[in-house]
């Protein structure tokens, strides 16, 4: 308890020694200072000379003892830096004095002999920085060689060092810490025997390359969402790069390769003026570029938004614009009735069309052999996948489609649109193997074994065993095959399901009492003694009537093989037809027939 009540009152105490002894500027106080504001890090990017004739004055009213004196005002999380340097640019190993304030999360503060390294004295100072707060301090160089740094108002500085080899401070910088955004306020009034004096820095222009300084010409005053002229031409070109559909939710997947063209004489430059220069990269957004989007995507967005790319641009102020994207499309061209899947095919649209309402940009379809699509050849190259694509491009011109589409503002977009045609057709190979296979086998062995021995249990249990398998394979059809549609080889498989319960249920029916009864009857036996039904199903052939029946036709045999008990063997004879083992050979043969010309059928109907 004591030991936690101890450590609150440490922190309350160091809070408001450090809130205190900072002095804190005012709106009034920062008006008459100048603003600086890093947002780009660890990095000295602006460069200001110091005011000479400032520090005369200075000279003059200490008598010499103050060599530099500077008054800023940090407002930041933490990592204030504060660079003091004789030279414009310096470099890792150039002499200067770098002051670090609220260091290590807002913790130390230390002074520092090089960039980077080289510390030469810290102090602890918590919380001596605020995010809310323009906190006030100075920076002092006495005669003596001392380097002073203190909060404004106090009297004693923070932390002082005594140089040997003191610089000559002429140009100073500010920076700041990765994710850290710090505003610094210099050139602040310096108190004087006359009242105080507001230095007047420079900031010093960056050597800039030849084609920097092209850059900063061409940019200046440019308006970058203003086309160049009211109509403007523009070169597009398309490479599909990779293609899928997806069935389940009738969308066309797109990989492209898109270069866009245009020329605004506007940036054109002479080359020999600046060293040579033909051409230059520019950011996306620092001059204009015709935007487009996909009119038919499932979302309403530039479809190269994701897009950094750097503009290309040559002297004579053509530009080009290379990028690869994804475009999801509808593309709901399923018929209705049955479909051929797997082997489907499908013919989608893509229509691209400018994004901004107010640009009119009249298109060129850029051939693929053209140098400008040839350029990025390697880098576009085509993705390999189920499906094979044939594509046909055309420019529509904005009166033509006003015309065909006449619903909505379209008398606003004064463009052209590039229309692409797309038909895709899967390659089936792997659901041949996958679904046709199981099918083939199913039906071979369901028609082998109307050829098996009938009234046989086995056969029973064998066409229960195919009902489950195909069973167990319609439970997972429906990840497999989009149920928007019906596709016939779906149909194909409920057949053969059907065939296989219908033989099911025949085989069984056949090996019950009932059917004996049946082939008992007179119109049984009439119909088992028809020599065309008998010669249709390959059964044994009878003879004429003996005693009002009729014997089966056999091989005469020796007359000393005849006994006197012909009538015996004659009636045993006239059971072996008309039983119900005969009447299941004629239905296992006519379900062979039916099945095989039933299934051959659709299947040729299928493909």
């Amino acid at each position: 308890m004591f030991r936690t009540l101890f450590f609150v009152v440490v922190f309350l105490f160091v809070n408001c020694d450090a809130g205190n002894n900072s002095f804190v500027f005012t709106n009034e106080m920062a008006q008459s200072c100048k603003e600086h504001i890093c947002r780009n890090g660890y990095l000295y990017n602006t460069i200001y000379s110091v005011d000479s004739e400032e520090l005369t004055e200075i000279r003059k009213d200490s008598d010499g003892d103050v060599v530099f004196e500077m008054h800023i005002a940090i407002q930041a999380m933490s990592n204030g830096h504060i660079l003091l340097s004789p030279v414009a640019k310096p470099g890792y190993s150039d002499p200067v004095y770098e002051i670090v304030v609220g260091g290590g999360g807002n913790k130390f503060t230390e002074l520092r002999r090089h960039l980077k390294r080289d510390a030469r004295t810290s102090v602890k100072t918590p919380n001596i920085l605020s995010t809310f707060e323009l906190r006030g301090f100075y920076i002092r160089i006495v005669q003596e060689h001392i380097i002073e740094f203190g909060r404004e108002g106090d009297v004693l500085p923070l932390m002082s060092y005594m140089d040997i080899d003191p610089l000559d401070i002429k140009y100073f910088g500010f920076a700041a810490w990765a994710g850290v955004e710090a505003k610094f306020l210099y050139d602040c009034p310096v108190p004087s025997k006359n009242g105080k004096t507001t230095p007047n820095s420079k900031e010093i222009e960056p050597l800039l390359s030849p084609s920097e300084q092209l850059k900063k010409e061409m940019l200046k005053h440019r308006l970058p969402w203003i086309p160049p002229r009211p109509t403007v031409d523009v070169e597009l070109g398309v490479k599909i790069t990779s293609v899928k559909y997806d069935a389940f939710q009738s969308k066309l997947i797109t990989g492209m390769s898109v270069v866009i063209s245009w020329k605004d004489d506007n940036v054109a430059w002479y080359p020999p003026k600046y060293n040579g220069t033909t051409n230059i990269k520019l950011r996306q957004g620092q001059i204009w570029r015709p935007k487009f989007y996909v009119y038919n995507a499932d979302d309403q967005t530039m479809f190269d938004a994701r897009s950094s790319e750097l503009i290309s641009m040559v002297h004579s102020g053509e530009a080009t614009l290379h990028f690869q994207t994804k475009v999801y499309t509808w593309c709901v061209d399923a018929p209705p009735g049955f479909s051929a899947w797997p082997h489907d095919e499908y013919q989608c649209t893509i229509v691209i069309q400018p994004w901004e309402v107010h640009d009119k940009i009249a298109l060129t379809i850029l051939d693929p052999e053209d140098s400008k699509m040839a350029l990025f050849a390697d880098i576009d190259n085509e993705v390999k996948s189920d499906w094979e694509s044939t594509t046909k491009q055309v420019v529509i011109e904005h009166e033509l489609w006003n015309q065909v589409y006449g619903i909505g503002d379209n008398m606003t977009h004064m463009s052209d649109r590039l229309i692409i045609n797309v038909e895709v057709s899967r390659k089936a190979t792997p659901y041949n193997v996958v679904f046709y296979t199981p099918l083939l086998v199913l039906v071979m062995f369901v028609l082998l074994s109307f050829w098996s021995e009938p009234l046989n249990i086995n056969r029973v249990w064998f066409l229960n065993g195919c009902t489950i398998v195909i069973c167990m394979g319609l439970c997972y059809v429906d990840y497999l095959i989009p149920c928007h549609t019906m596709p016939s080889i779906l149909v194909l498989y409920i057949v053969v399901l059907g065939g296989v319960v219908l033989a099911t249920f025949v085989q069984l029916l056949l090996m019950s009492t009932l059917i004996e009864t049946v082939c008992g009857t007179n119109g049984m036996q009439k119909v088992f003694t028809t020599h065309l039904l008998r010669l249709v199903c390959c059964l044994p052939s009878f003879t004429t009537a003996i005693n009002g029946g009729y014997t089966l036709q056999e091989e005469e045999e020796p007359a000393t093989t005849r006994g006197e008990d012909v009538e015996e063997m004659e009636s045993e004879k006239q059971k072996a037809y008309g039983d119900k083992r005969e009447l299941a050979e004629v239905v296992d043969k006519l379900m062979f027939v039916i099945y095989t010309v039933t299934f051959v059928a659709m299947l040729i109907a299928h493909f």
